[in-house]
Parts: C-alpha cells; structure tokens; sequence
C-alpha cells in the first residue's frame, strides 16, 4: 500500500475534519512532490466541546513496519484525547482519554478558578512522548507504547496487515514549580538528542510597559531531558537574559538543532553550543545595552506571528500585518551558527498585495 500524506482540520467551532492527499492526476498543482494532487474528505466529526490545541503524535517506526500518526487534542481545563484512523470504519476512533480535574485533581488548581489560557500540547519529533501545559504550571507527559506494544494484533499475511497506531501507554505529571519555574509562556520539543528534551520559555521576574526602562530582559530558556521511564527530568542547559516580550519557540530541525526564540523585535537562536540574535527594529536593545546587535536590512516587528521551516536551514514567517519573511541560518558544521539574512517575500498595503524578490 502506498504511503499518503494526511491533513487534518480544526475550526473554531466544535468540528473536526480529516482530509487526505488524493491519488495523482494530470494538471492541477503539486503538493509533497506529486503534481496533479487533490484533498479528498475522508470524515467530518462534531465534538463536545471546542478544542483547544491539536498534536499529532508521529509512529516512531524505525524498522519500516507500518504504523499511523495518531492525533491528540486538548479540551478546557484539563481534558486529553488521543485519536487514531481506524481502516475498518474508515473513521477516527478514540484510543485513549485523559481527565485531570474534579476533586481529585484540584490541588493543581493551586487555589485558581480560571485560567487564560486552555491546555497546549507539543508532541516530541521521534514520538516517543508528547506534552500538555495544563494549569499554567502543570506538565503533562504522555509517554508512547513501543512499537511492538501495540494493541492491535499482527495478521499472518503482512499484505493485509493493518497499520498500527501510535499509541499512549502512560501519563504523569510534572510541576514545573518544583522546578523553580513560573510565568511559562511556551515549551517545544527539540531535535537531536538521544532522549526527548523539551525547551521551556518562561519568565522569571514580571514586569510591565510602564518599567520596561529598568526591566526590559526578564525572560528565559531551559532545557530538560524527559526521562519518562525514572519520571525525572534534569536540567542540561539554558539562557538568561531574553527580552521580556519573546512569546514562542520554534525547534530548528537536525542537522542544527537547538531553538529559535521569537519576541516582538528580535531573533534569538539558543542551543547547548552556540548561541547568536537578529534586532527587527530600534527598538531591539542587547541585554548588556550595547548596541552591537546585529539587525535586519529593513524594519518589521513579528508580534502574533506564525512560522514554519521550507527546509533545514530557511524558515518563513508571517506576521500580523501580512507581510511574509524569509529568515536563513548559516550552521558550519562545528558550533558557530548565525543568521544569513532575512528578506521580505511578500508586503501588503490596504487591499494591494507586493511580491518581492531577492
């Protein structure tokens, strides 16, 4: 059976839909280097509830069996479900479900009754384990079943064998209070490291616009590895000194690895060996004050913005305002690593659109 490529939807309102890629055909456009390809619905489900955040947790076979992705989604307060496709309904099926409230969870509350922002789930690269923020504080590990735990009982002719899913085979919580971590703004799991390791982004002194004169770099990084076995979760590394209005990470995938951090006016990457930053705009300030930061050929701000990666090294983003940036990593192959440059690809005035090329 050929291998397809999935896309799955999820719109405000409780609704979910999962579309696939199509069979090839002639003309039309190309998508995952297949000309000619179409979305095709495959099912449309109305949930109880609006989700709040979606993971797919990858199948992590490395012995070329097959397996499927399996999805996670997150419900308000604290309410998981894992999804699989089931071919013999050719439907999504609920593999697992996970409930942290009631009585007996209320002690990770921590005396709050409301929370402003629902459960995030981040899902590690391998797949061997995914994450939900919960509470503000609290970290929820789901650990994945190996690949030969699977429930779903092997045939005896591998032509009609069904594909496994990924599949969470435990969960516990880790309060990142304990250790030593408040004001968390967002986590992601990086690549390149034999056990998972989820960056933490967090804030470790508030402060506000009317002090952002005597307090303006008051956020940072940290590195854990996730032990899921011995539910430990050392510190390996971290940086200090990020300015106080960084909101997001983004893993850099391997051969790099590491993290980008994305604030209003800056760029910063961090790894466990190099570390290096991009000023957008005047008002990107150093942490020591000095003025040597290097920046952007023009100005922007990317407040609100959404990035992926083209490739290895070029990542795209789209900021609130239309615009669409292009940013290169340089990696010689040691431990220096800088930015090439960040060019603007797409600009928007009122109703006017302006492709630019570089």
């Amino acid at each position: 059976m050929k291998e397809s490529r999935n896309m799955v939807l999820e719109e405000a309102s409780p609704s979910l839909a999962h579309k696939a890629a199509a069979e090839p055909k002639g003309g039309g456009a190309v998508l995952a280097g297949i000309s000619g390809a179409s979305l095709e619905l495959v099912c449309h489900y109305r949930l109880h509830g609006n989700v709040e955040s979606l993971g797919v947790l990858p199948n992590g076979a490395t012995d070329g069996g097959k397996r499927r992705d399996s999805i996670i989604l997150t419900f308000r307060d604290a309410k998981i479900s894992v999804l699989e496709f089931d071919e013999s309904i050719y439907g999504l099926r609920t593999s697992s479900m996970h409930c942290f409230e009631g009585s007996d969870w209320v002690h990770l509350r921590r005396g709050r009754e409301f929370f402003p922002r629902g459960p995030l789930v981040k899902v590690d690269p391998l797949g061997r384990c995914a994450a939900v923020l919960a509470y503000g504080l609290q970290m929820i590990v789901l650990k994945a079943a190996e690949a030969s735990t699977g429930l779903t009982a092997p045939a005896e002719d591998s032509t009609f064998r069904a594909a496994a899913a990924s599949r969470i085979e435990s969960s516990y919580i880790c309060g990142l209070q304990d250790l030593d971590m408040k004001h968390v703004k967002d986590f992601i799991f990086i690549h390149g490291y034999i056990e998972p390791v989820v960056v933490i982004l967090h804030e470790h002194e508030l402060t506000w616009a009317g002090r952002v004169a005597w307090k303006h770099h008051t956020c940072m990084v940290s590195a854990l590895s996730v032990n899921t076995t011995l539910k430990q979760h050392p510190l390996i590394w971290s940086a200090m000194n990020l300015p106080h209005d960084a909101y997001k990470l983004l893993a850099v995938p391997s051969p790099i690895g590491g993290v980008l951090v994305i604030g209003a006016n800056t760029i910063h990457y961090h790894s466990q060996s190099a570390s290096c930053h991009l000023g957008l705009n005047n008002f990107a300030v150093p942490a020591d004050g000095s003025q040597e930061m290097p920046r952007s050929g023009f100005t922007t701000e990317l407040v609100a913005a959404t990035a992926t990666w083209l490739t290895n090294d070029v990542a795209v983003f789209s900021s609130k305002s239309g615009e669409l940036l292009l940013l290169t990593l340089v990696y010689d192959g040691r431990l220096a690593i800088y930015y090439s440059h960040l060019v603007l690809l797409l600009e928007t005035y009122g109703s006017a659109v302006f492709i630019l090329f570089n």
